[in-house]
């Protein structure tokens, strides 16, 4: 085999295991697209608003007419019960039903409260995803961070353990520094493990989402501006959530719909009818033939419909109950997200642009200075989790103004500007 043909296959084989998309670089941007098109659950609401289209074109059917036909023997007799004659007797009808005026029409009205409540449901659920995916890749570029830094940091500090162990013994003194950082270092791992799982939690639900393999990697670039809300108060985005909001909105179309359920459940009683025309002949010896038009309605004498009223009017005033929780709800939730991300900003403008860096340097130059003996041991440590305890300080607060900003844009069905797609946060 050649050297070329050998590896060309090789490249192939890695290709096919690994392949070039799932290893790129990606934006949060790139990721809400993916999941909008792989999602599984995403097809099950488009497929539920295909179904009452479905649902609606056959409420607008007729129903299809009944033929009805009859074949016998006939058989006249004389007085004294001796046979005179005999021969056939036959009949056909085809006759239409046809609802009272008015049900045909409550029918179709139903059935498209059915698909507004389908496409309220779906999108919904688009702007639930599409949240979901931001927060999951805002935490597992968070939770990266805040482990690379761990990871950074204690890979320092097993540096310094090291050369400690090297250097000639030089008392007490020496020996408790060692102890002291080979505890701190503990912790340390002990940091690192828990950010490194809370990645891999993350990455796992972010695949799920994706409708990627478990085992696939991510590696996402992307920019963690804080996000702004275009409302300036909270009464603001209360109407603007009172207005917008996609379950109020389902809410309110439940309750359109119980109301003309009432309506047509008082109307079922009204008589369908059926018309149609019908011919019979009868044969005994002489031929007799009839020509003319049916005619059949129900009479509503014992069942007047009173359960499914009864029923219709209690579902009616649990969609009113319904209606109205929803709203308090809303209403309380925005302004306890609003509370929490005006909080969150707050701490997030407590951070400079460059403090971050600042602590990054300050860490670096404690290591050096222990190493050279110029600081003790008490200041390197404190250097090291401040920078370390700062971060993740930061990191959560960005984190939390992120998800309520998300939440908030939910809340108000998504009339807040579109976010920035995000950067990785500085260390």
């Amino acid at each position: 085999m050649k050297i070329p043909t050998f590896l060309g296959g090789v490249c192939l084989l890695v290709g096919l295991l690994f392949p070039v998309d799932y290893l790129r670089s990606t934006t949060i941007d790139e990721l809400t697209s993916q999941a909008l098109h792989n999602n599984a659950e995403l097809r099950f609401y488009q497929a539920e608003v295909i179904a009452m289209k479905g649902e609606r074109t056959q409420a607008g059917l007729w129903k299809n007419p009944e033929i009805s036909a009859q074949y016998g023997e006939r058989r006249v007799k004389a007085g004294d019960s001796s046979l005179q004659n005999k021969g056939t007797t036959r009949e056909l009808s085809i006759v239409q039903t046809f609802e009272f005026p008015g049900k045909g029409s409550l029918r179709k009205a139903i059935a498209n409260k059915n698909i507004e409540l389908a496409e309220l449901g779906l999108q919904q659920f688009h702007r639930s995803l599409e949240g979901q995916v931001r927060s999951l890749a805002l935490q597992y570029l968070t939770a990266s961070t805040n482990a690379d830094a761990a990871a950074e940091i204690s890979e320092r500090s097993s540096g310094l353990v090291k050369l400690l162990q090297e250097r000639p013994s030089a008392g007490t003194q020496q020996l408790l520094e060692l102890r002291i950082i080979e505890g701190s270092l503990i912790g340390l791992q002990q940091s690192a493990k828990e950010f490194i799982q809370a990645r891999e939690e993350t990455r796992l639900e972010l695949n799920s989402l994706l409708g990627f393999p478990s085992s696939q990697t991510l590696k996402i670039e992307s920019s963690m501006e804080i996000p702004r809300l275009a409302a300036k108060d909270q009464n603001t985005l209360i109407l603007t959530g009172l207005s917008g909001n996609l379950q109020l909105k389902m809410r309110t179309v439940e309750l359109e719909k119980a109301m003309k359920e009432v309506t047509a459940a008082k109307l079922d009683i009204a008589p369908d009818f059926s018309v149609g025309p019908f011919f019979s002949q009868d044969k005994a010896g002489d031929s007799e033939q009839n020509f003319g038009a049916t005619l059949s309605l129900t009479f509503p004498l014992w069942n007047w419909n009173q359960g499914n009223i009864a029923t219709a009017n209690a579902r009616q005033t649990q969609a009113d109950a319904m209606l109205l929780d929803a709203r308090r709800k809303v209403e309380a939730e925005i302004a306890r997200r609003y509370r929490a991300y005006e909080l969150n900003r707050n701490q997030m403008e407590q951070f400079s642009e460059d403090t971050m860096k600042k602590l990054r340097e300050a860490s670096d130059l404690a290591d050096r200075h222990y190493r050279t003996g110029a600081i003790g041991i008490q200041i390197f440590l404190e250097m090291q989790r401040g920078f370390l305890s700062s971060l993740q300080i930061r990191n959560d607060a960005l984190l939390g103004v992120w998800k309520n900003w998300l939440d908030l844009d939910l809340l108000t069905g998504g009339t807040i500007s579109a976010p920035q797609s995000p950067k990785t946060p500085q260390q």
